[in-house]
């Protein structure tokens, strides 16, 4: 069985196309297959749900956010819904088409398409997705109503980001918008160019005191929150080779911030740590190849390479490798997600991993939808919800 591989976007005059790699255009790579192991810590399930349909399309993450005691969860067929987090009970369940006119949603959903392309940011009592009409979605989290839509400039395939009344959300076509999170007005949009082939995604915004991003030219940027203007640019990567796709070098997935130290990697480029109380100035950096992006925890900054290898950089000692776990090679991994002191890592074959932070054993294994995994876990103490391709939400718990 073949591991599935990245997405490619092509831009052309902003008209998007995309496809896989597939065997004819770049070796075959067989997963590893995995072995036994000694397990010393197990993941009991606490609870599943079906939100809805599995995505169509392989490049969407949908991971579910929380609220208190609720976890709230979307699928790719446009169904969101609340849930207890510890019993996995249904408050309320919403279709965002339904908040489309019977017109708008002739002109903006496809039966064979899907409905939901990003999500779920959850705050300011909202809960927010991109769809495929091109807008953020942004619904009350008391009662499943709609709060607002606003237009963004292309697909969102990132879960907008809400803090202190505004609403952020980075789009495929190289731009972020900002939106009051009150109305959904839109306060700025920032626009960087980006090269005609990049990988289908983007990175994940933080929002906290600046808006930070990263693209698929290469560069990380903090964004001015009020009016959207950049205060901090740079490069992490340089495209090199000479065709299209070996010049790639793409910012996506989730970044990283530790004090002053945002942690930043990119595909066929660096992993780098940059000082962003001096001007973003790179701290130190390493090659590194990636597309779900870096994580932290136990003085490491952990990624997952496109080869699915996983590494563990100590933070304060320059970027220094600390370990190495080359037994998912080739299994499409999800992002290195920190719970207790494990990393839980999800493969294209359903498995959930369970990892040892202090020397990169995998010390635990459940499998959790025959469907695979793309999304990562999101934690919760020792609880983990993590959604599969299938479209079920499940609830896990450390014991």
């Amino acid at each position: 069985m073949k591991a599935k591989h990245a997405w490619i976007l092509l831009l052309p005059f902003l008209v998007a196309g995309c496809s896989w790699f597939d065997d004819d255009e770049e070796d075959a790579r067989e997963p590893a297959v995995l072995t036994p192991i000694d397990a010393e810590v197990s993941l009991g399930r606490l609870w599943e749900a079906k939100i809805g349909r599995g995505a169509e399309d392989k490049a969407i993450q949908l991971v579910p956010g929380f609220s208190g005691s609720r976890i709230f969860a979307a699928a790719a067929d446009g169904t969101v819904k609340a849930l207890e987090s510890g019993t996995g009970r249904e408050i309320w369940q919403i279709n965002i088409e339904d908040f489309y006119s019977e017109l708008e949603q002739r002109n903006s959903f496809s039966k064979s398409a899907d409905t939901i392309t990003g999500g779920v940011g959850v705050g300011e009592q909202l809960v927010l997705v991109g769809s495929s009409a091109g807008e953020v979605v942004a619904i009350n989290q008391s009662d499943g109503s709609l709060a607002w839509r606003a237009k963004t400039t292309s697909e969102v395939l990132a879960p907008p980001q809400v803090a202190n009344q505004l609403v952020v959300a980075q789009s495929i076509d190289g731009k972020v918008a900002a939106f009051n999170a009150l109305d959904g007005e839109r306060k700025w949009l920032f626009n960087t160019s980006i090269p005609s082939l990049t990988l289908r995604g983007t990175s994940t915004p933080i929002l906290s005191d600046g808006v930070m991003a990263g693209f698929a030219n290469g560069r990380v940027i903090v964004i001015e929150k009020d009016r959207g203007l950049p205060v901090i640019d740079q490069r992490i990567a340089a495209s090199q080779g000479q065709s299209d796709l070996e010049r790639l070098v793409d910012v996506d997935g989730v970044m990283a911030r530790e004090g002053n130290i945002l942690f930043a990697a990119s595909y066929q480029g660096n992993l780098v740590a940059m000082d962003l109380a001096q001007n973003g100035r790179v701290l130190w950096g390493l090659p590194a190849s990636t597309v779900t992006g870096v994580t932290l925890g136990f003085g490491n900054v952990y990624l997952s390479s496109a080869d699915s290898e996983v590494f563990a950089y100590d933070t304060n000692a320059q970027g220094r490798e600390s370990w190495k776990n080359e037994a998912l090679l080739y299994r499409d991994v999800t992002a290195p997600i920190p719970v207790s002191s494990y990393l839980a890592i999800g493969d294209f074959e359903g498995y959930l991993h369970l990892i040892a932070q202090s020397d990169g054993r995998i010390v635990g294994r459940l499998r959790i939808d025959s469907d695979g995994l793309k999304s990562p876990a999101v934690v919760d103490g020792s609880r983990l919800y993590i959604m599969g391709n299938s479209g079920r939400l499940s609830a896990l718990e450390l014991r």
